[in-house]
């Protein structure tokens, strides 16, 4: 039998250590919202200069001024000829790379049937979202 004193030494030991390594964890979790708030800060400039095209740009602007968000771009909730055209441009670039992925052959691992049957449905929803969101030209 353990000893009280030695058990209590233990358990003091193993609370230190918990402590310390919950300490190393609130640290790299704020190291990393803190470069993806920077890379999210890096992208906005990029969207207000016009660097990611007059869609964005415009975009940008009424997300500063709260009048849309990303969320309700990328979900189809703000409906404006813009957001449209994003989406379009999203889809269109989602599916090239599903189309490259499905040229390079099979994936040396196999895919679980639950992910493939999403894989496929959200291929077909962002086709349609292509077809939906597509601008009319002047």
């Amino acid at each position: 039998m353990m000893d009280p004193a030695e058990a209590i030494a233990r358990l003091s030991e193993a609370s230190e250590r918990l402590g310390a390594r919950t300490e190393q964890l609130a640290i790299e979790r704020q190291q990393r919202e803190a470069a993806r708030a920077k890379l999210n800060e890096q992208i906005a400039e990029a969207r207000r200069s016009g660097e990611h095209g007059r869609d964005w740009q415009v975009l940008q602007q009424r997300i500063d001024l709260g009048q849309t968000s990303e969320f309700q771009i990328v979900q189809g909730l703000d409906f404006s000829a813009e957001a449209r055209a994003v989406r379009a441009a999203m889809g269109k670039a989602l599916g090239q790379a599903f189309e490259e992925q499905e040229a390079d052959g099979p994936s040396p691992v196999a895919m679980d049937p639950g992910l493939a049957a999403a894989q496929e449905r959200l291929v077909a929803t962002l086709q349609r979202l292509r077809e939906f969101g597509t601008p009319e030209q002047p």
